[in-house]
């Protein structure tokens, strides 16, 4: 019997980050978080800021692999789960030191009175892409 298994291809603008077979994929989308297994009905979803992972079954056992995407696009159809990310992060890539620069900085945009619709969600989005950069980061 065939193993079944999901083709999980993630890009960002820059690059091809991630072209495996994987068991499962878990993906934040932006009305909750998605889990995704063999077979799974068809779907297109925008992310949000967030942790993805993915499971795969090796020679020692089960890995799972985390990463932190900053909002895009996901799209599963026929066993393949597509994800078009803005920026994609293994965790142990991420600098924290900037992170909580950024999160700071985002957290004073958004105490100022006079920010417009568009600068607000700029800023929002900002901060939920820090604070998931920061959750997420393996301790050290």
């Amino acid at each position: 019997m065939a193993e079944k298994k999901l083709q999980l291809t993630i890009v960002t603008p820059e690059k091809m980050v991630v072209s495996e077979d994987v068991d499962q994929v878990n993906v934040p989308g932006v009305d909750g978080d998605l889990g995704v297994l063999y077979d799974h009905a068809s779907i297109l979803s925008t992310l949000r800021p967030g942790q993805l992972s993915y499971e795969t079954e090796r020679e020692k056992g089960r890995e799972t692999t985390h990463m932190v995407v900053s909002g895009g696009y996901l799209e599963v159809t026929d066993n393949r789960v597509i994800v078009l990310a803005e920026t994609a992060e293994f965790l142990d890539q991420i600098d924290k030191a900037r992170a909580e620069k950024s999160r700071i900085k985002a957290e004073e945009a958004l105490a100022r009175a006079d920010l417009s619709d568009e600068e607000f969600e700029k800023a929002q989005h900002k901060l939920f892409r820090a604070t998931a950069r920061l959750e997420n980061t393996l301790e050290d």
